[in-house]
């Protein structure tokens, strides 16, 4: 700051002297925009609950039933065996795995092989890992259990264009239709052509989630019920304004601060 305010008083006319005392001012302005910015747009950390041991955070991992499984005639009452592993825990108590049926104690050992009572539809089971300390941890899995022949779906058919506002077709959009059922969701995935036509065949069920999405273009998402098995829905997607090359928001604030003050040293010209 100092051999600014020298450099300036070297090269700069007397009457332009005023120009440090107005960097005194604006600086400290600036640098406190600079500092608030990054923590105004700056997203919230995510934290998730872990228990150390040592150096490393006690994990549960669970091999199966994977989530959202779906198992089919099992043999009545039916049981689901939960196989997996804890890792990292030292003197592991005990481990225990609870369902609305009851819950069962697998032990202590690291490797997790338990059977379990369950119920037909859906269920969630919980798996907590205890060590002699106390400390507990704890994962679930969402499943369901059905017989019969199962509910499937109707399936349909659903077309259309994808453009800009202007009219102009988008090429490579890709287009996603999901059907969600309580145990798992029904997807299907196609791109738009290059006249920005697309086609989904055998999307599953009438209550369809639909997104559009292109790089260099805003999302869009829609959530559409269809009444018949041929249908149609038209899609716009908004181009995304890219600042132009090294116009970041610390450059504008320079540029800002430039013109104000030389707005400043213009007035006090006599």
């Amino acid at each position: 700051m100092i051999m600014m305010e020298r450099l300036i008083r070297l090269t700069a006319p007397h009457n332009f002297l005023f120009f440090p005392r107005a960097i005194k001012f604006a600086l400290p302005v600036l640098i406190g925009l600079l500092m608030i910015i990054p923590a105004i747009h700056a997203e919230p950390d995510m934290v998730t609950p872990t228990i150390s041991a040592g150096d490393s955070a006690i994990i549960i991992d669970i091999k199966a039933p994977q989530e959202k499984k779906v198992f089919l005639n099992l043999p009545e009452p039916p049981h689901v065996t939960v196989i997996g592993y804890v890792r990292n825990m030292e003197s592991l108590q005990s481990v225990i795995i609870s369902s609305n049926e009851g819950s069962t104690d697998c032990g202590n050992t690291s490797f997790i092989s338990c059977t379990i009572s369950v119920t037909k539809g859906l269920n969630k089971i919980t798996i907590t890992a205890m060590d002699s300390f106390g400390r507990r941890v704890s994962t679930t899995r969402n499943f369901s259990i059905e017989y019969g022949v199962p509910d499937l779906p109707p399936r349909i058919t659903i077309s259309g264009k994808i453009t800009t506002p202007d009219g102009r077709p988008v090429e490579g959009a890709t287009v996603r239709t999901e059907f969600p059922r309580p145990y798992d969701t029904k997807t299907v995935t196609v791109q738009s052509e290059a006249d920005g036509t697309y086609r989904i065949n055998n999307a599953h069920g009438f209550n369809q989630k639909i997104s559009v999405e292109k790089i260099g273009y805003a999302n869009v998402t829609k959530e559409m019920t269809f009444a018949q098995n041929v249908n149609t829905a038209d899609f716009i997607l908004e181009p995304i304004t890219k600042p132009a090359p090294g116009f970041t928001t610390v450059l504008c604030l320079v540029a800002i601060t430039g013109i104000v003050l030389m707005t400043i040293y213009r007035r006090r010209l006599p």
